[in-house]
């Protein structure tokens, strides 16, 4: 195309884009004067979008993902619009533009990416009931009912354990097809042969953990001893295969140990907090509606809590706006969680101003900072960190946590099998750091993390918030705050 035709596009610009700010215009006449737009379709996108706004009442700031959708009848168009708006109206928020932005991405790698699913087998899946030995089926009923084999009464199974107690037996049928294979015979009935045969099925052909091995054998227990076919011997057979097995359990420890001290020597608590707020600034960088945003600014909130809190991965996964996390008019996050293990709520109160200055920019993302009333109402109800009904995968944070903080040296064939770091070990070590500050507070430690009863509740409120040890966090998080200009303080109130 020749300058001059595009000079008398850019000046007949202002006649097709009735409805779009005369400053908008302007710049994209200044644009079409040196080069052509950099997608097909930009002008007119443009004027649909703000028409709509227009006939909607609304000023550009509070733009609606319906909008979004109207205007982007295709994905090729919704990308045109979002770049005229980026390149020329940057103050208007994208953000809304995520589900809108994220469907057509789905649309698209359905319809050309798609690939044959491959069904599924878990290394761990048992044999179904229907092929269990006969005396196995019929003592499945005594599961689901109060029995008392040996005198003393065993209550029904909850479902989750139940379900867990067939997952052992399936397998342990499964140990009995495999010892067969091996030459070996095995009998159905519960003996010293057939638990032997079990753990040398869990730990050489599943190569399963010694603790998972244990619990494995912990859920035989159960079934055997509902069952009735328990004597002395075989009994005593089971418990002595599962305390080796926790025993060597315990002789793993030492792999945490030297994980703990791996992590000291390279890094400190205050460096998650650096990560979160480095994860921040990468997302306010990108585009506001992409998915890459979206997760940077889930690793900052994770990280933050994760520290500040010492919540479990599943209690972050299913955290709800409005219920386990709320903000107060003043700007105040606040942290009423109650653990999906212990049943106990933490009660943690006010969360630190670093901590509550990343759950503003994850909730607003690009919108301006007078919106944050407006959102926590549309979030109501909603997951903290997918601002949807959705939640993350279940091991979300310590994947992260693996990417971000490398202890080893991942090209060594001896390192790259050593445990990497997890929520539990950041966990471990914000109680390390109370126990050396403050001894006599380990008690408040405990209580956060879900291991004391609910009565501390009032003593923790005046207490824990003094310890040396969240003091001590408290100058990491300003002294990062510092670091990074101010840019991501809480605003004085």
């Amino acid at each position: 195309m020749t300058l001059s035709s595009r000079t008398r596009r850019a000046d007949a610009l202002p006649k097709r884009l009735p409805d779009v700010p005369p400053v908008v215009v302007a710049g994209m006449q200044d644009h079409l004067r040196a080069q052509d737009f950099p997608a097909r379709g930009m002008a007119a996108a443009m004027q649909d979008f703000y028409a709509r706004l227009q006939a909607a009442g609304l000023p550009p700031e509070l733009v609606t993902p319906e909008i979004y959708d109207a205007v982007g009848t295709s994905r090729s168009r919704l990308r045109a619009l979002l770049a005229g708006l980026r390149a020329f109206a940057p103050e208007v928020p994208l953000a809304p533009a995520a589900e809108v932005t994220r469907c057509w991405d789905a649309w698209l790698n359905a319809r050309y990416n798609a690939k044959p699913r491959k069904p599924r087998v878990s290394r761990l899946k048992g044999l179904p009931v229907a092929e269990w030995p006969e005396a196995w089926q019929a003592a499945l009923p005594a599961l689901d009912r109060t029995v008392r084999p040996y005198g003393n009464p065993l209550r029904p199974l909850e479902p989750k354990t139940r379900a867990g107690v067939v997952s052992a037996v399936g397998l342990l049928a499964v140990s009995r097809t495999w010892a067969d294979g091996q030459g070996v015979s095995c009998p159905d009935t519960p003996s010293p042969d057939l638990f032997e045969v079990f753990e040398r099925y869990l730990l050489l052909e599943r190569e399963v953990s010694y603790r998972t091995g244990s619990d494995y054998f912990e859920r035989l227990r159960m079934f055997f001893l509902r069952a009735g076919l328990f004597d002395r011997d075989s009994l005593a057979a089971l418990e002595e295969i599962t305390g080796a097995l926790t025993e060597a359990a315990g002789d793993e420890e030492p792999g945490k140990r030297a994980t703990l001290h791996a992590f000291r020597r390279r890094f400190q608590l205050g460096d998650v907090l650096h990560r979160a707020m480095d994860a921040e600034a990468e997302a306010s960088l990108l585009l506001a509606h992409t998915t890459a945003a979206l997760r940077l600014r889930q690793t900052a909130v994770a990280y933050a809590l994760l520290v500040n809190t010492g919540d479990r991965q599943g209690d972050l996964r299913h955290a709800r706006i409005g219920h386990e996390l709320g903000r107060d008019t003043d700007g105040i996050w606040r942290h009423d969680l109650r653990q999906g293990k212990t049943g106990g709520r933490k009660e943690m109160e006010a969360l630190w101003p670093g901590t509550c200055a990343l759950l503003d920019a994850h909730v607003l993302a690009d919108r301006p900072a007078w919106r944050i009333e407006d959102r926590m109402a549309e979030l109501e109800d909603m997951n903290l960190l997918t601002l949807s009904d959705a939640a993350l995968h279940k091991n979300f944070l310590n994947r992260r946590l693996e990417a971000d903080f490398q202890l080893y040296d991942e090209s060594s064939a001896e390192d790259a099998h050593r445990p990497k770091l997890t929520g539990h070990l950041i966990r471990t070590l914000i109680v390390d750091t109370i126990r050396r500050s403050r001894p006599d507070a380990l008690w408040a430690a405990q209580y956060m993390l879900g291991h004391t009863e609910r009565t501390m509740q009032e003593s923790y409120r005046t207490d824990f918030a003094e310890t040396a040890a969240v003091q001590a966090m408290d100058r990491q998080l300003r002294e990062i705050e510092d670091s990074n200009g101010g840019g991501n303080r809480a605003p004085d109130r």
